[in-house]
C-alpha cells in the first residue's frame, strides 16, 4: 500500500494476471496506505472516455459524489475546463489520485487524456499486465514516473501461510515452504494449488510446472491482449534468446524490458554463452513446455515466425538457432553445410532443447548428411543402438567409403572421422581400431607435409571431433595425441583455424588431462584452462575439465573432492554413460570411498558403454595398466576390461606412464612388507623414487594399507636414497580406507598358506600339520578357489595383495 503512495506524479503498476492488482487497488481506494487524506478514484480501463474533456467530466462527477457536497459545475465549453478544474482542486484543498486498471487495453486517445490530467496536479496510477509500451510513451514525453513490478505483488512465506489459512486449508511447515517455492509467492498460483491440486499441496509434492499448468487452464493467456503476452507466446517457442533475437519478436526498446521481466518471474535465467560471447536468456525448460502447451499459438503464421528467427539468428551469429530453424523448415542441405563447417563447436550438448527439431527426424533421413547424422545420434540415449540408427550408420558408411579411399587428403580425413563416429555408435570395435589407425597415419602425413597449409577452420573442427570421439570412447592417450596435432596447426594460424578461441583451449585441456593422468608435469599453465568450469557448456569440456581437476584431488588423497568433481560433470552432461572413462574413474574412487554399491553401479555402467574387452591390455607399452584394472576386478569379482584399445605412441626417452608404474611399485612395496621380503621392499621403494616427478603423485594405493603398515613403509623409506621424496606421511590420513576384499580363510587354510610361503611341498606340509597329503590338497584347492587363481605363484601374489 505504501508503495502505491509514491511521490512521482505517475506510477506504473505492472504484474501478471492473478497477482491481485485489482484487490490491492480496491484496498488502496478504501484508504489503505500512508496518504489517508488523498481523494482516490479507481476505474477499469474499459469504457473510459477517449477524449480529455470526457475523462475530465467523468472524474469531476466522481469527485462530487465522493465528497458529498457540491463542487462548482464544469463549464460547457471544453476550452475552459482546465482553468475550472484547477480552481475546483484549490477549493477542495486535498490531493487527488486516479488509478486505472487494465491499461494495456487503452487506446491512444484515452492514454493522452490521462496524461493531460497530470497538468492539473492529479496523481496517476496505471495498472496492467503490460505497461512497458505506455511507460516508453511517457518517457518520450519527458514525464517522470516510478514503477511497481511483479515482485512487489509476490507474497512472502508468512503471507503465503496467511493466505492458506484464509482459504481454510491446513498445511504443515514443510508443505507451506514447498507451496511457496513452487508458486514463488504468486497469489493466483497459490489459490489454484489449493483448489485444483489439494492432495499434492497438502503432501508437499506440488511442482512449479504443474501449478503453472493448472493456473493457465483456468486463466488462459489468449484472453489477455498485450504486447508482453504476445511476446511470451512467441518466445516460448525457442529455448533461449539473445537480446537481438528478442528484439525480432517485439520493439527494439521493449526487448530488454521483457527479458528482464521473464527473469523477475523466475521463468529462466541469464547464462554466459561462450560461442556467442554474450549472456543469453535460457528458459526453465519445464515451464517453457507448459507455456507452449497451454498458451495459444502466436498470432502470426508459423512459417513467417520461423523466417524471422532465421533472419535474427543470421544477424546475431547464433548458428545453433539457425541450424535448428533450418531443420525445422526442412532445409536440411543448408543445415548440413553450416554444421559441417563447425561440427565440433555446434554438436548438441547436455541435450540442448534447441535440437528438438532434429530429434524429431529419423536417422534414416540423414544417411547422406554425416554432420546432421552425427548430431542426431548424439541426441539418443546410451544403450543398444536402435535398428533405425544402425541402418542409418550402415548406409552412411557406404556413402563415405569412396571418399575414404580417394580424393583430396583433408577430405579423406573428414570422411574417416565421420566413419569412426558411426562405427563407434554401431559398436564395431575392430572397425573403429582399423579406421583410427588409418586416420592417425594420414594425419601424421598431413601435419608434416605441405598439405597442412590447406587446413582451415572446418578441418580443425573435424580434428577436434575426432579427439572428442576418441576420448569419449575411453582412449584418453590417443585423444591427447590428436589434440596435440590439432593444437600445432591452430597455433600456426589461430585466426583462420580458431576464430572464436575455443578450439585451442579444448585441445590443451585434453593434453593437460593426459599429462596429469600419466603422472607427467603440466605442459600448460592450468589456471586459465581450468578456471570457471561452471561456464563450460560442451559435454566434452565438462568431462575433460572435471577429470583433470580430479587428479589433483586424488593426488592429495581427498577422495570426496575427487568424486565431487566427476559427479558435477555427470550431472551436467546429457548422458554420463556415453563417457565410459568417466564411469571407470568413478568406480576407482568408489573403492577408496568405501562405497561398494556405487562401485558395482559404475563398473556396470562402464561395461555397458565401453568397447574394450577383458584380457591383456591392448598395448604392450601400457601393459602395467592391467595391474590397475586387475585391482578393480578383484573388488567386483569379475574381469573388468582395461579402458584403452586404440594405438598410442610412447614418447622417446622418458617413462610413458609414470603414474601407473609408480602405483605398481607402491603396491609391490606393500605386498613385500606383508610377506616380510625386506630386499624386495627396498627395491620397490627405490623404483618408486626414481619415477617421482616434480609434481607429487598420489599415494591413494596405500589406502588399502593399515596405519601401522604405512608407518613401517615410512621408516624403511628413510633408509632408501631419496625415499623421503615419496612423502609417505601423506598416506597416514587415509590409510585403511579401501574396501575389504571379503576373503575369509579358515585357521587350517592360513596354516597351509604360511607353509606355501616358506616353499614347502605338499608332503612336507602334511608331515608338519599331521594330516594326509589329500587333506593338504583339499585346503590348497580351497585357497585357490577363494582367491580365484590357478597357480601357486599367483596364489602367493594375491595373498600378499590382500594382506592374508
Amino acid at each position: 500500500m505504501d508503495a502505491l503512495d509514491a511521490s512521482a506524479p505517475l506510477l506504473f503498476f505492472e504484474a501478471v494476471h492473478g497477482s491481485g492488482k485489482w484487490t490491492v487497488l480496491r484496498q488502496w481506494e478504501s484508504g489503505a496506505g500512508s496518504r489517508r487524506s488523498e481523494l482516490r478514484l479507481l476505474y477499469r480501463s474499459e469504457g473510459l472516455p477517449a477524449t480529455s474533456a470526457g475523462l475530465t467530466r467523468l472524474l469531476w462527477s466522481s469527485l462530487q459524489h465522493q465528497l458529498g457536497h457540491d463542487l462548482t459545475d464544469l463549464p460547457e465549453d471544453d476550452a475552459l475546463l482546465d482553468d475550472a478544474v484547477a480552481r475546483g482542486l484549490r477549493q477542495i484543498r486535498r490531493p487527488v489520485a486516479v488509478a486505472v486498471h487494465g491499461v494495456e487495453r487503452l487506446d491512444d486517445g484515452a492514454f493522452d487524456a490521462l496524461m493531460h490530467l497530470l497538468g492539473s496536479g492529479i496523481r496517476l496510477i496505471l495498472a496492467g499486465i503490460d505497461v512497458s509500451p505506455l511507460a516508453l510513451r511517457a518517457q518520450r514525453r519527458g514525464v517522470y514516473y516510478s514503477m511497481l513490478r511483479d515482485r512487489e505483488t509476490l507474497l512472502t512465506l508468512s503471507e503465503t501461510r496467511a493466505l492458506v489459512e484464509e482459504r481454510g486449508a491446513a498445511l504443515t511447515e514443510m508443505a507451506s515452504k514447498v507451496l511457496h517455492e513452487a508458486t514463488t509467492g504468486h497469489p493466483g498460483l497459490i489459490v489454484t494449488c489449493l483448489e485444483s491440486l489439494p492432495v499434492e499441496t497438502t503432501a508437499g509434492l506440488v511442482t512449479r510446472d504443474r501449478a503453472l499448468m493448472e493456473f493457465l487452464l483456468g486463466e488462459p493467456l489468449d484472453e489477455e491482449g498485450s504486447d508482453f503476452v504476445d511476446f511470451l507466446r512467441t518466445a516460448a517457442r525457442v529455448p533461449r534468446l539473445t537480446t537481438a533475437e528478442a528484439a525480432v519478436l517485439t520493439e527494439q526498446e521493449l526487448a530488454p524490458r521483457y527479458l528482464s521481466r521473464l527473469l523477475e518471474l523466475s521463468l529462466g535465467r541469464m547464462v554466459w554463452h561462450p560461442l556467442l560471447q554474450e549472456r543469453v536468456f535460457r528458459w526453465d525448460e519445464s515451464l517453457r513446455l507448459v507455456l507452449m502447451q497451454s498458451a495459444p499459438p502466436p498470432r502470426e503464421r508459423k512459417d513467417d515466425l520461423v523466417d524471422r528467427f532465421v533472419a535474427a539468428a543470421r544477424v546475431a551469429g547464433d548458428d545453433e538457432l539457425l541450424i535448428s530453424s533450418l531443420v525445422h523448415t526442412g532445409r536440411l542441405d543448408e543445415a548440413e553445410a553450416l554444421l559441417r563447417e563447425q561440427i565440433w563447436d555446434l554438436l548438441p550438448n547436455a541435450m540442448d532443447p534447441l535440437w528438438s527439431s532434429l530429434a524429431r527426424l529419423s536417422p534414416l533421413q540423414l544417411v547422406d548428411r554425416p554432420a546432421l547424422l552425427s548430431a542426431r545420434l548424439r541426441l539418443s540415449q546410451s544403450g543398444p543402438p536402435s535398428p533405425a540408427s544402425l541402418r542409418a550408420v550402415s548406409g552412411a558408411a557406404k556413402v563415405l567409403v569412396d571418399c575414404v579411399d580417394a580424393g583430396a587428403p583433408w577430405k579423406r580425413m573428414g570422411s574417416l572421422i565421420y566413419s569412426i563416429e558411426f562405427a563407434l555408435h554401431a559398436r564395431e570395435r575392430e572397425r573403429v581400431i582399423e579406421l583410427f589407425r588409418r586416420a592417425r597415419g594420414l594425419l601424421g602425413d598431413l601435419v608434416d607435409a605441405d598439405a597442412a597449409e590447406a587446413a582451415g577452420g572446418r578441418e580443425m573442427s573435424e580434428l577436434l571431433l575426432l579427439a572428442e570421439t576418441v576420448f569419449r570412447s575411453g582412449n584418453t592417450i590417443p585423444a591427447a595425441e590428436i589434440a596435440q596435432l590439432a593444437a600445432q596447426l591452430i597455433e600456426a594460424d589461430p585466426v583462420g583455424r580458431d576464430p572464436r578461441g575455443e578450439r585451442l583451449a579444448f585441445a590443451r585441456r585434453l593434453m593437460l588431462h593426459d599429462h596429469r593422468a600419466r603422472g607427467l608435469e603440466d605442459g600448460f599453465s592450468p589456471e586459465e584452462l581450468l578456471s570457471g568450469p561452471e561456464l563450460l557448456w560442451r559435454d566434452a569440456d565438462l568431462v575433460v575439465t572435471a577429470m583433470t581437476l580430479m587428479w589433483n584431488d586424488l593426488d592429495d588423497g581427498d577422495f570426496a573432492a575427487a568424486d565431487a568433481q566427476l559427479h558435477a560433470a555427470a550431472v551436467r552432461v546429457h548422458d554420463p554413460e556415453a563417457w565410459p572413462i568417466l564411469m571407470l574413474m568413478r568406480a576407482h574412487i568408489a573403492v577408496y570411498r568405501q562405497s561398494p554399491g556405487e562401485l558395482e553401479a559404475f563398473i556396470a555402467a562402464f561395461e555397458r558403454g565401453t568397447l574394450s574387452v577383458p584380457g591383456p591390455f591392448a598395448q604392450q607399452s601400457l601393459s602395467q595398466m592391467q595391474r590397475v584394472t586387475d585391482h578393480l576386478s578383484r573388488k567386483v569379482g569379475r574381469a573388468v576390461p582395461s579402458p584403452g584399445y586404440l594405438p598410442a605412441f610412447p614418447d622417446g626417452g622418458r617413462p610413458f606412464y609414470p603414474r601407473t608404474q609408480f602405483t605398481v611399485h607402491l603396491m609391490e612395496a606393500l605386498y613385500a612388507l606383508r610377506a616380510g621380503r625386506r630386499e624386495a621392499l627396498a627395491t620397490a621403494l627405490s623404483q618408486a623414487v626414481a619415477l617421482t616427478p616434480r609434481r607429487e603423485l598420489g599415494l591413494y594405493t596405500l589406502s588399502s594399507a593399515s596405519g601401522e603398515e604405512v608407518q613401517s613403509l615410512r621408516e624403511i623409506a628413510e633408509d632408501v636414497p631419496g625415499g623421503t621424496r615419496l612423502g609417505l606421511e601423506r598416506a597416514l590420513r587415509f590409510a585403511g580406507n579401501t574396501l575389504n576384499p571379503g576373503v575369509d580363510l579358515s585357521e587350517r587354510e592360513q596354516e597351509v598358506l604360511r607353509h606355501l610361503r616358506a616353499g614347502a611341498t605338499n608332503p612336507e606340509m602334511a608331515r608338519a600339520l599331521f594330516v594326509s597329503v589329500n587333506t593338504v590338497k583339499f585346503h590348497r584347492a580351497n585357497l585357490m578357489r577363494k582367491l580365484d587363481v590357478t597357480s601357486r605363484d599367483r596364489l602367493l601374489q594375491k595373498a600378499d595383495q590382500f594382506g592374508l
